[in-house]
C-alpha cells in the first residue's frame, strides 16, 4: 500500500485536535511510546506518526491488525480508545494508520478525581528534607507519605496550613520538580505522618507534566 492511496482529511468528529501528543501503547510490545495526529478521515482512520521507538526488534513486532491502546489529553480530560493498526509506511515519512475508534472513554481530570499512584518524592517542611512516597494525586492536590521515628521532632511539630515544598522526579521526564503546597490533613502514628497537600501557585509546565503523568497511570480498559 502506498501513502497515495490514502486521503489525508482535517476534519474531526472526536474530541483531539491535530497535533495532539499521543500515548499509544502497542500489543506484544512491553513499553508506551509516544506519537502524534496528524491527520484522519473521520469513521474510518486516523494518522500517527510511527514513533523512533518502535524502529529496529520492536517493528518486528508491529503488524497489520495490532491491537493499540491510544490515551492523549484534551481541554482537561483524559481519553483513551482501542484500535488496531491498518498499515504502516515508512517511505516518505513513518506514518501509522490505525482504525477510527468506535468507543471512547473519557475521564475529567479537572473533577477532583485522585489517581492512586506510587511516587518516590522528597518533603522539605520546617527546614527538614526526607524521603517519602505520593499515594495518589490529581492536579489540585496529592496525599504522600513519609516515616517518622517516636521521637522525630520534626515531624511531630507539623500543622495545618503549613507550607511543603515537594521535590518530584515524574517518570520518562527529565529533572527534578518542585512543587509548593499546603498541609490540609494530617495522620500520624509511630511509624509514618500521611499528608493531605493542596497544591498553589503551581506553573502551567508542572500542571502539565501532572497531567501527563495522571495520564499514563489512569487505568484504561485493556
Amino acid at each position: 500500500m502506498k501513502i497515495e492511496d490514502f486521503n489525508f482529511n482535517t476534519g474531526k468528529r472526536i474530541s483531539i485536535e491535530l497535533g495532539t501528543q499521543l500515548q499509544i501503547k502497542i500489543d506484544g510490545i512491553d513499553f508506551n511510546s509516544t506519537s502524534t495526529l496528524i491527520g484522519m478521515e473521520p469513521d474510518k482512520y486516523l494518522i500517527i506518526n510511527a514513533p523512533a521507538t518502535l524502529l529496529g526488534y520492536a517493528k518486528q513486532k508491529l503488524l497489520r491488525g495490532s491491537k493499540i491502546l491510544v490515551r492523549y489529553l484534551y481541554k482537561g480530560s483524559a481519553f483513551g480508545f482501542k484500535s488496531e493498526l491498518i498499515e504502516d509506511v515508512y517511505t516518505p515519512l513513518r506514518l501509522l494508520f490505525v482504525e477510527y475508534p468506535e468507543i471512547i472513554e473519557v475521564h475529567n481530570l479537572r473533577s477532583g478525581e485522585r489517581i492512586d499512584c506510587v511516587l518516590p518524592i522528597k518533603i522539605k517542611i520546617n527546614n527538614d528534607e526526607r524521603n517519602g512516597v505520593i499515594l495518589d494525586i490529581n492536579k489540585n492536590g496529592c496525599r504522600c507519605v513519609a516515616k517518622k521515628a517516636e521521637d522525630d521532632k520534626e515531624l511531630s511539630s507539623v500543622e495545618i496550613d503549613e507550607q511543603v515544598t515537594l521535590m518530584c522526579q515524574f517518570p520518562q521526564i527529565a529533572g527534578e520538580h518542585a512543587i509548593s503546597g499546603k498541609v490540609r490533613n494530617i495522620r500520624r502514628d509511630r511509624k509514618q505522618m500521611t499528608l493531605g497537600i493542596i497544591f498553589h501557585n503551581i506553573q502551567p509546565e508542572i500542571e502539565d507534566i501532572i497531567g501527563r503523568y495522571m495520564l499514563a497511570i489512569k487505568e484504561f480498559p485493556e
